[in-house]
């Protein structure tokens, strides 16, 4: 057996090389992928998840943020979220998961339900979103240029919220009343 004399080689290597592979660590691993340069087709479809995504990650920061506890409960959105979250799921993927659904349903349903609403019912939503700490915001939809986004009120960034809260098994089904947060 040869005696190795010298430094030794690191196996902590990161970068690229030779503009094909990339050598990084991931959850505590060393790995080797291949470089990939993503591409940014806007399609119609990628930009419906965008503002999915946009709509439910406004959600997110508003549970992380706030300390209001729905009416009723005793804990926080996000300790709930987190208590009925399958294991190895972190409660904000789990919202995400649970306000999208699967092939976009709980998503789709939920634009319906409140597209449904009368405009009285809409402004009750809009209101009672602005009265939360923090309040939550309006979104914007992601569009291909030259079309405008179109807004997304705060009452139905509010409105999918709780619905991906029930969709979790956390809320009844969202209708023309907005919940109260204390």
């Amino acid at each position: 057996m040869a005696k190795v004399s010298g430094p030794l080689m690191s196996l902590d290597a990161r970068n690229s090389f030779a503009g094909a592979l990339v050598f990084t660590a991931w959850k505590g691993r060393q790995v080797v992928r291949q470089l990939v340069t993503p591409a940014n087709p806007q399609s119609d479809d990628q930009l419906e998840a965008r503002t999915m995504i946009r709509v439910m990650g406004l959600g997110q920061h508003w549970a992380q943020l706030t300390e209001l506890v729905l009416s009723g409960q005793t804990e926080v959105d996000r300790i709930r979220l987190r208590d009925v979250a399958p294991p190895g799921q972190a409660w904000n993927g789990y919202l995400v998961k649970s306000g999208i659904g699967v092939a976009q349903a709980n998503y789709v349903a939920a634009t319906a339900a409140y597209a449904a609403l009368s405009g009285g019912e809409k402004t009750a939503w809009v209101n009672a979103a602005a009265a939360l700490t923090p309040a939550f915001p309006a979104s914007a939809t992601l569009a291909k240029p030259p079309a405008n986004p179109v807004t997304i009120t705060a009452g139905e960034t509010y409105f999918h919220y709780m619905w991906a809260l029930y969709a979790a098994g956390l809320y009844t089904l969202p209708g023309a009343t907005p919940p109260t947060y204390a």
